[in-house]
């Protein structure tokens, strides 16, 4: 999974280096809280909560290989 098209197909594409500095890929990001996207500096409430959404529309199924992912 490219999470930084995925974060640029949202319109939140400004929260790449964080992601990216942070490690964030396919499988973390589907463990993803509240708090850590506070963490993360996600200060927008609605930015929060899109992401979040987001993720949970990714569901339960395991993600493509990691190793693939591209920044």
């Amino acid at each position: 999974m490219d999470v930084a098209g995925w974060l640029r197909g949202l319109g939140l594409e400004q929260y790449l280096p964080a992601f990216r500095d942070n490690d964030i890929d396919a499988e973390v990001l589907r463990r993803l809280t509240a708090e850590d996207l506070r963490d993360l500096g996600v200060v927008s409430v609605g930015h929060r909560r899109r992401l979040l959404d987001a993720v949970k529309a990714l569901g339960d199924a395991p993600p493509a290989s990691t190793a693939a992912q591209r920044w």
